[in-house]
């Protein structure tokens, strides 16, 4: 545990859950004007071997969080700073006891890399002053599910829910097509299944997988929206594998999806894509009605 700029900085523990879910909304809050997150989805990423999380606490409020993801990999490391508006140096105490931490599982020249809203200020000051530079962006695009057009499946393509014995392919199957995408590595089987089938939202129903006879062409996985809405969709994973692109599936299975939402109450659906995303996935979310919502930049830092 370390003292400084009046905060004390320590590892977090799932008996935090709750106040770093209220933080995280009133982040979020200050920043879109709506929630971010649920304790359960926090509690359940405390819970992570790979998530180290650390807290900033101030007369025994928590007041910012840093995070880093565990990798195998030791030429990049990716890191994340959370603090209100106005609490640069606070955020500035974080990053560097995140960047520490990260850096002591990286070989020298490796890359430090983190993600900042578009409209947060504070944190983007921080890291721009700590050395980053920004390289790309990425939106959070989103639709209000009104009138929608009927998907139209490539011959020979069948779609339906999936089922647990599906598991397996549907995991080969997405990453396969997401070697295609900026910084993709690999997750094993049990990681994927634990991030995605493990959520407490997990919904197989809200999963659709197609199929061109026994081959895996694609899926849609969804559930319902981090903050917990349960009128706002979205989808975790789309992925269309190289032999069934440009046949108009992943736009059908996006349809699919959203119609299967809207059949549910939900009045609106979001996710997130690389803005350079070399499939053409943002042309082809515009041309199904989506917009950019949010817009959140990738910095990086050379050791």
């Amino acid at each position: 545990m370390s003292t400084q700029v009046g905060v004390e900085l320590r590892e977090a523990v799932p008996e935090d859950a709750e106040r770093l879910a209220e933080l995280l909304d009133a982040i979020s809050i200050g920043l879109y004007g709506e929630r971010d997150i649920t304790v359960e989805e926090m509690r359940r990423f405390l819970s992570m071997p790979r998530l180290e999380v650390v807290v900033a606490e101030r007369d025994g409020r928590i007041v910012g969080c840093a995070d880093r993801q565990r990798e195998e990999h030791r030429d990049r490391g990716f890191l994340d700073v959370r603090v209100p508006a106005g609490e640069s140096e606070v955020g500035k105490t974080l990053l560097a006891d995140i960047e520490r931490r990260t850096a002591a599982d990286l070989d020298a020249s490796a890359r430090l890399m983190t993600f900042v809203a578009s409209v947060d200020e504070t944190t983007r000051g921080v890291v721009e002053a700590a050395g980053y530079e920004r390289i790309r962006s990425s939106f959070h695009m989103q639709i209000e599910l009104g009138d929608l057009a009927e998907p139209a499946w490539p011959d020979g393509v069948e779609v339906r829910p999936f089922e647990e014995g599906d598991a397996e392919a549907v995991h080969a199957a997405t990453q396969e097509a997401f070697r295609d995408h900026w910084e993709h590595r690999d997750r094993s089987f049990e990681e994927w299944r634990e991030w995605h089938m493990e959520s407490p939202v997990f919904d197989p129903s809200l999963w659709f997988v197609a199929r061109d006879g026994d081959a895996v062409a694609g899926a849609s996985l969804c559930r319902v929206d981090w903050s917990g809405k349960p009128e706002h969709g979205y989808v975790s994973t789309l992925a269309v594998r190289r032999p069934w692109r440009r046949r108009g599936l992943a736009t059908a299975l996006l349809l699919h999806s959203f119609a299967e939402m809207k059949r549910r109450d939900m009045t609106r659906a979001s996710l997130d894509v690389d803005a350079e995303n070399l499939t053409g996935a943002v042309a082809l979310y515009e041309r199904a009605g989506m917009h950019e919502g949010r817009r959140f930049d990738c910095y990086q830092k050379i050791l």
